[in-house]
């Protein structure tokens, strides 16, 4: 069934909503960004025998096996690879293998046009966060922000607990199964409130700096999408002060003051230099450089890097209350 026109956050597409995916479907797996390197092959092994538990077939994509520098390749090889599982009709979803640093050089190489005419859930995180922003602006395709194959997928995931597991194999199965509403997400580590207040809006957002290094492009999303929206937002190995930069960044863009509600995933790895420096903790830098927002901030939420993290569904609607530290994704990301 192709999927049904709804209100979108980009003002000259409709919001596109890839078909459901059925127990035995196909997951084609990419090397949109760093390459597989020996070292990584028992977490990508990992991370495949978790989606093949999950019931879903697995079909490699030619960049798997590809390396050049940091990159799988080319990055014609790379867009050529991703484009190519657009148009195969026996792959009905596509996940990334790992983050890294390729996409900015591949993004203006994909066919929107063709991803138009047959969406799929393309899911990833870190770097392929500018696939599904450059897919989101330039023809209304949900984003499937999650793991990767060979992280969150693979070593994380195994090395969860039982039941966290159990609720991220449900997240997940549902998400791409079920044209429903994933509701109310689950809690696998306390979560935090940084400012009090509900919202709901659209989510968008992704690794910060792969968020803010698309702007002045045409692949940043207009202002207008930004209205009343949810920002999610994680980093990893960056400085307090970087953070505040591309926060900064956003604010004289005029995104923050339009949007309606801030998610905060997980800080990993915040460097420090200069020790005779006092520094201050993430939460008093990020509150600081917000000074004259008003808007509720739930932080510490389970998604970015390092970790099994719960799936946000790019462009959909969500809404979040920080003081009973709730978020619940209100619309389906998928259609039958």
């Amino acid at each position: 069934m192709r999927p049904r026109p709804t209100l979108s956050p980009m003002p000259n597409h409709t919001l596109l909503k890839p078909p459901c995916l059925k127990p035995g479907d196909t997951l084609a797996l990419v090397g949109s960004s760093m390459p597989l390197l020996p070292s990584g092959e028992a977490d990508y092994q990992a991370g495949k025998s978790t989606l093949e538990a999950w019931g879903f077939r697995i079909k490699e994509g030619r960049t798997v096996r590809l390396r050049r520098w940091w990159s799988a390749g080319t990055p014609t090889e790379q867009a050529t690879d991703i484009n190519a599982m657009f148009a195969d009709r026996d792959v009905q979803g596509i996940v990334a293998i790992a983050g890294g640093f390729s996409a900015i050089h591949v993004i203006d190489r994909l066919n929107y046009d063709l991803i138009r005419l047959n969406p799929k859930p393309f899911i990833g995180m870190s770097d392929n966060t500018l696939y599904q922003l450059a897919m989101l602006s330039q023809c209304g395709l949900v984003g499937f922000q999650g793991n990767t194959v060979g992280e969150g997928f693979g070593p994380f995931y195994q090395a969860a607990p039982a039941a966290h597991q159990s609720l991220i194999a449900d997240l997940y199965t549902r998400l791409l199964t079920i044209p429903q509403p994933l509701g109310v997400l689950p809690h696998l580590s306390e979560w935090q409130c940084w400012r009090p207040g509900a919202a709901a809006g659209r989510l968008i957002g992704g690794t910060l700096r792969r968020l803010t290094a698309l702007a002045g492009t045409k692949y940043f999303p207009p202002l207008a999408a930004f209205e009343g929206a949810l920002l999610f937002w994680e980093e990893i190995g960056e400085t307090l002060y970087d953070i505040t930069l591309n926060l900064a960044r956003l604010k004289h863009m005029g995104v923050l003051e339009r949007i309606g509600g801030m998610l905060i995933g997980k800080l990993v790895w915040v460097n420090r230099y200069f020790d005779e420096i006092e520094h201050p903790t993430p939460q008093e830098a990020i509150l600081d450089v917000l000074t004259g927002t008003d808007f509720p901030i739930l932080a510490e939420v389970d998604f970015g890097h390092q970790q099994t993290m719960i799936p946000l569904p790019m462009g959909v609607m969500a809404r979040m209350d920080s003081e009973r530290l709730l978020l619940e994704i209100t619309e389906a990301a998928t259609v039958s």
